[in-house]
């Protein structure tokens, strides 16, 4: 996992904590992630890799002869947290062949392999985005291992990752082998319990479970299966996570005791019963707006034969991804026959038509009080990893939540749905020192991420430009 970035900031890391040196942190106003008012003229001081005093300069007095980093006119916010990505995917459609199968141009043995071997590559691109903690809600089983890894490493995000999903609609283009593959069986009550066994033997950090809508005559049996994971995975103590963007089966999701719905339900509006079991169980409700919008925009430049634009403000997407993207006709002969022009024109036309029911359904689990994270889903084509997190973020605000909720929604609250927030998520004494430096006030707009001028992880701190693949001028 270490490449040549990672070594350098794990040795500066280790220079800065052996020598028991404090980072001082002096000037800007901070924005400490629990809802509270901002402080102007703020003070952060840093001491192991640790939040040792956040307040005013009254509250966190800086001696005489410190050196200081002097950010007058920045704001500083806790680092970003994405409740929702997939380290075992690209952001273009190399990494699903369930979309479009390609083995000649991508083969995915090789795409899979190169994930495994370098999840550093995304590594930067979340650091580069300011994202500071990550939450892999399915993949191969490789991916469990990135929390021991990253969590030693201040070049890379936190990370809990939750393997392979349990499911009755796997999709046999992601299978690889025993250990490449994203899926296990739900065949059975029996079966579904022994995937959740295996999850916990495997060291995964969670359960999640892709619960798409059954047939009329099956509902009864999937739901029996679906209750009993939950049960599994309450005894196995892992929390539960589920796909289920229909009312019904978000319901079912939610009495099997669902501690995230990691998609928006989308297929009509929520009910009081959805709401009154939402809340009930406190489950993190995470919208995930533009993920549809992008496999749809991908999907429509290899019909096209036109590359998409790639949102990427601070230059944080590697070079091997945008290039791929930039080359859409590659895929075009791979096309399934339904997808032609009549296809693309169509879906861009209507993609907004889902979107509203989505800004509907979020709008009404906000003002119900419930507990709403940030997630992009990253990793699927055109969700890229990283500065996707800005594109979901001014989405939710466009759905009429506020930038103050906002702000919240993607670091008190992703640390939340990643159980982690007693370790980060919000800049207060003894948490982690991840926090991001801002040019712009990201109250007055949410957009303001985009001007990223620092990123901090585990009080090393860099200049933005630093984590970049490219320059963007």
């Amino acid at each position: 996992m270490k490449n040549p970035f990672h070594l350098l900031v794990y040795c500066a890391a280790l220079l800065a904590q052996s020598s028991g040196a404090q980072t001082y942190l002096q000037g800007a106003t901070i924005i400490d992630g629990t809802g509270a008012a901002g402080i102007e003229n703020g003070v952060v001081i840093v001491e192991n890799g640790k939040l040792s005093c956040v307040g005013s300069s009254q509250q966190c007095p800086v001696p005489a002869d410190a050196e200081v980093i002097e950010l007058q006119g920045s704001f500083i916010t806790p680092g970003l947290v994405d409740a929702h990505v997939h380290f075992g995917q690209t952001g273009w459609l190399d990494g699903r062949p369930d979309g479009i199968s390609a083995p000649a141009v991508y083969p995915y043995a090789a795409t899979a392999k190169a994930a495994k071997d370098n999840p550093g590559r995304w590594q930067q691109s979340y650091l580069c985005s300011g994202i500071t903690a990550v939450f892999d809600v399915g993949g191969p089983f490789w991916t469990t291992q990135l929390r021991d890894e990253a969590e030693n490493d201040p070049g890379s995000a936190h990370v809990r990752a939750a393997g392979p999903l349990i499911s009755w609609a796997g999709r046999e283009q992601l299978q690889l082998d025993d250990e490449v593959f994203s899926f296990l069986p739900m065949g059975s009550v029996e079966e579904s319990v022994e995937g959740v066994a295996k999850l916990k033997q495997q060291g995964a950090q969670a359960v999640k479970v892709w619960y798409l809508a059954p047939s009329a005559d099956q509902r009864e049996v999937m739901d029996q299966r679906m209750l009993a994971i939950g049960e599994a995975a309450k005894q196995a103590g892992l929390p539960l996570l589920v796909h289920a963007t229909s009312l019904r089966e978000a319901k079912v999701a939610l009495r099997a005791g669902a501690h995230m719905l990691v998609h928006s339900v989308s297929d009509q509006p929520v009910d009081q019963e959805f709401i009154n079991l939402l809340l009930a169980n406190n489950t993190v409700y995470a919208p995930t707006l533009v993920v549809g919008s992008g496999w749809v925009r991908a999907l429509a430049s290899v019909v096209l034969q036109a590359a998409p634009p790639v949102d990427d403000p601070n230059g944080c997407v590697d070079q091997n991804t945008i290039d791929k993207i930039a080359q859409p006709e590659l895929l075009h002969e791979y096309l399934p026959a339904a997808l032609n022009n009549a296809w693309a024109y169509r879906r861009l036309e209507n993609e907004g038509r889902e979107l509203v029911l989505m800004e509907q359904n979020l709008m009404a689990v906000f003002a119900a009080g419930g507990l709403i994270a940030t997630a992009t889903d990253a990793g699927n084509p055109m969700t890229l990893h990283g500065p996707s997190i800005y594109t979901e973020m001014e989405a939710m605000q466009r759905a009429g939540l506020s930038a103050d909720d906002i702000i919240v929604m993607t670091t008190r609250n992703g640390a939340q749905a990643m159980l982690d927030d007693d370790r980060f998520g919000t800049l207060q004494a003894g948490k982690a020192a991840d926090l991001v430096v801002l040019k712009q006030d990201p109250r007055e707009d949410i957009s303001a991420f985009r001007s990223l001028s620092h990123v901090m992880r585990a009080g090393i701190l860099h200049n933005q430009s630093e984590l970049a693949y490219r320059r963007v001028d």
